[in-house]
């Protein structure tokens, strides 16, 4: 890591971007930050092409126009050993778990350990039991496989997996979907946990109105093929643009804001 990425402020710098399917555009002329060490919920709503977009900003999808800036580095002109250096440094939970059944829970932690990582055999075993740990699930977990864990421990498990590596920039999918509300917000108190802890920038997409109104620092929201608005949900839901007005004030989301 050179000292010009650790002194930025932005983890992420996208300028431009342009997404296209044939004749269907997708984004145009997108800006998205990731400020250093907070927590970024990117919504919008079903057709804006969130999960696109993020395919993009990891490097799994590279755009038609436009640039990427990761860690300071220009993502788009590097080389394909430096692209692989640079995805180690983002650790990426799946809509899902996205876990392999065939396998336990630790062996799906060490599976990123065996296949990217430089510890010997000897130690990623304890390696993988310190990030299972992390994400707060008991060491009996271990050595069961996904399909005997609840939908909150396969979120845990994904997680950790999500952490082997050390990364620096942590991209959730959904993380609390199909969670009960009690787990979901355990979920976000424990990413809220982890990005002090570790340090981490989080980017997630997200439908949960927990995670956008308090399991977040900013809000991006797109809308007309690009990042229409950042900011605090609550300073979202005061803006008068046709598509904020229906998502932070539709009688759900303002029965939301009244309880909290």
């Amino acid at each position: 890591m050179n000292a010009a990425a650790v002194g930025s402020p932005l983890v992420l710098q996208a300028r431009g971007i342009v997404n296209r399917f044939g004749s269907q555009s997708v984004h145009e002329a997108l800006d998205l930050d990731l400020p250093r060490g907070r927590i970024t919920a990117l919504v919008g709503a079903s057709g804006s092409g969130k999960t696109v977009l993020l395919r993009t900003l990891i490097m799994l999808r590279p755009p038609q126009a436009g640039s990427l800036s990761l860690f300071g580095e220009d993502a788009l002109a590097a080389g394909e050993g430096a692209r692989a250096g640079l995805r180690r440094r983002i650790g990426v939970l799946f809509q899902g778990g996205a876990l392999f059944t065939g396998l336990t829970v630790l062996e799906n932690v060490m599976l990123p350990l065996r296949e990217h990582g430089a510890l010997p055999a000897s130690l990623r075993e304890e390696v993988a039991m310190l990030k299972l740990g992390l994400a707060g699930l008991p060491a009996d977990a271990a050595r069961k496989y996904p399909a005997e864990l609840s939908g909150g421990m396969v979120k845990r498990a994904a997680l950790a997996r999500a952490l082997a590596l050390d990364p620096e920039l942590l991209v959730l999918d959904e993380p609390t979907s199909g969670l009960d509300p009690v787990g979901a917000a355990a979920f976000d108190a424990l990413v809220r946990e982890l990005c002090t802890l570790l340090g981490l920038t989080v980017l997630q997409v997200t439908h949960d109105l927990d995670s956008i109104w308090h399991g977040s620092d900013q809000v991006a929201f797109l809308a007309r093929r690009r990042v229409l608005a950042v900011g605090s949900a609550a300073e979202l839901a005061r803006r008068d643009e046709p598509e904020l007005v229906a998502y932070f004030r539709s009688p759900r989301a303002l029965a939301y804001a009244e309880r909290s």
